[in-house]
């Protein structure tokens, strides 16, 4: 489905809420990134990208419309950074059950992280429903 798609359905969906407008532009953001910048968006190179000077409701509401609609337009991920400052990679089902039990364990260690959610950053990818076709 291409950017142009995506954007479509957008306002087809959401055509009476201004939040649509929000989405587009994420989406036309997106498809303006050359393909190497887009294997991690964060929350912040979002809202600067749309030119917002902070993260608000209003973004993270567009953000949950691209990631869980029938839209699909984003993938969300997370990385756990730990004590020596290297990066894991978590799967969806590892942060979701982290946040269901209050508990991370380590997944080369195997000790539980205290405070994991500070050590957690969220990002998303493309869908592959967004890249394929051309943007």
């Amino acid at each position: 489905m291409s950017a142009k798609e995506i954007k479509a359905e957008l306002e087809t969906r959401w055509r009476d809420d201004p939040i649509v407008r929000l989405c587009v532009a994420i989406v036309d953001y997106l498809a303006s990134l050359p393909a190497e910048q887009l294997q991690m968006i964060t929350f912040r190179t979002l809202s600067s990208g749309v030119g917002k000077d902070h993260i608000d409701d209003e973004l993270m509401r567009a953000l949950t419309i691209l990631v869980s609609s029938r839209v699909a337009a984003l993938d969300a991920h997370a990385l756990f950074v730990d004590e020596d400052q290297l990066e894991h990679e978590l799967t969806p089902e590892e942060l979701a059950q982290a946040r269901a039990t209050g508990r991370l364990v380590h997944p080369e260690t195997g000790e539980l992280v205290s405070e994991f959610e500070s050590k957690v950053i969220p990002f998303f990818v493309p869908s592959a429903r967004f890249l394929s076709a051309d943007r």
